[in-house]
């Protein structure tokens, strides 16, 4: 569906995903997808600059449907997950360009606070103390509905738990002091806590010991729900050994295994994995609890879903039409040429990367800038200047990187 060409097809529509702004600093376990803030608006500046039409996806699926034609160049932005930042950093740019922009909403994670709250463009305004707009959280519908309002911004559904589950019996790790890289275990012990997991100390949520089984996304997985005694008696036994003090043991890990193992025998018949007709129920609950909650807390109608992580299966996508999705968003793991172009299935659109930093040798050389970000946009339209003059830039950005190393 892509043809190359000296410098693309504007008939194709670059569909970009951010996730926040300006939570590059935080002590955050995905402080990785969040992009300094002042790169964010250069990427939009660079946008804007090349005549880019900012546009919202009812527009995109009319377009690709036949049914609207549209200013082209176009672009659709998109912000995953509902972050407090899109509030207080993101809107003041999309106010300052009066560009669109289109943010993913899991409602679980939607913050109960009933008013806005200070905005970067808003800092300063108390007399002689200046402030930092806080970053570190997930939006409330008042800050949404506000958004919605100036016609900049349009609420969609990311879906309800935005989670893991276990997959299957092989043990990963176990919960310990310290732990960071499985947030999601205590989303799940205490769903009620999950709007304030970013700036609240959670790890007593979950209990010292639990093990970690393989997981995958929510919405693609068959949950694997082993015997609540297997958990209760492996930290019973993390308790009898010293609580936190057991991790400081060399072979921690290799005890729990073994003491796992065998009260894991003794309890197989009590574990299982969920039947088909409890997935679907899950999956169901999730798409259209979602699209309700974000209904009746913005007086709307809810069309279009991104999915988690990119995570669903064929049974996901069945679902979704049946509760009154009209399209949602491919996975990011879809390399093929399918474009986002009018006569494209509307069902489905195509997403790219923000390109948030930049990597070498598995090393962080830097975040993207406004001309990087520029020919990752022209490239998706099958531009080949764009193409070459992105490894030109990335090369100097290598080299530069490494002269610098070495001058220290």
């Amino acid at each position: 569906m892509l043809n190359s060409s000296t410098f693309g097809d504007s008939a194709v529509v670059p569909v970009v995903m951010f996730h926040s702004v300006g939570a590059e600093n935080l002590e955050w376990v995905f402080n990785y997808i969040s992009s300094p803030r002042d790169a964010f608006e250069k990427k939009i500046s660079h946008l804007k600059a090349a005549g880019f039409n900012f546009i919202f996806w009812q527009e995109l699926y009319d377009y690709m449907s036949g049914r609207r034609e549209l200013a082209l160049p176009a672009v659709m932005v998109t912000f995953d997950d509902g972050y407090l930042d899109n509030w207080t950093n993101v809107f003041p740019i999309l106010e300052k360009y009066q560009v669109k922009a289109t943010v993913f909403v899991s409602t679980d994670f939607i913050d109960p606070s009933n008013e806005p709250r200070q905005r970067a463009s808003d800092a300063g305004k108390d007399g002689n103390v200046i402030k930092k707009p806080d970053v570190d959280g997930f939006l409330n519908f008042a800050e949404m509905r506000a958004m919605e309002k100036s016609g900049l911004v349009d609420i969609q559904s990311h879906a309800k738990s935005h989670t893991w589950y276990f997959s299957g019996n092989r043990v990963l790790s176990f919960w310990y002091p310290g732990i960071r890289q499985y947030p999601w275990m205590t989303w799940n012990a205490r769903p009620d806590r999950k709007p304030f997991y970013m700036h609240e100390n959670q790890e007593g949520l979950v209990r010292y010991g639990s093990p970690i089984y393989e997981h995958g996304k929510s919405l693609e997985v068959v949950r694997y729900l082993p015997a609540e005694e297997i958990t209760k008696e492996v930290c019973g036994y993390v308790q009898s050994r010293g609580g936190e003090g057991f991790f400081k043991e060399d072979d921690w890990h290799e005890q729990l295994l073994a003491v796992h193992d065998t009260i894991a025998k003794q309890y197989a018949g009590g574990s299982r994995v969920e039947t088909t007709t409890e997935r679907c129920e899950r999956i169901r609950n999730e798409l259209s609890e979602s699209k309700r909650i974000l209904e009746c807390g913005l007086d709307k109608q809810i069309d279009f879903i991104c999915w988690p992580g990119g995570g669903y299966e064929p049974e996901t996508l069945e679902i979704a039409r049946s509760v009154g999705y009209k399209a949602w968003t491919l996975s990011s793991a879809d390399q093929s040429n399918y474009r986002n172009v009018p006569g494209a299935d509307p069902e489905q659109i195509k997403r790219i990367g923000s390109q948030t930093r930049q990597y070498w040798r598995g090393g962080i050389i830097g975040h993207t800038n406004g001309r990087e970000f520029m020919c990752t946009v022209r490239r998706h339209q099958g531009s080949r200047f764009h193409t070459w003059y992105g490894r030109f830039l990335r090369a100097r950005r290598i080299v530069s990187h490494y002269l610098a190393q070495g001058s220290r």
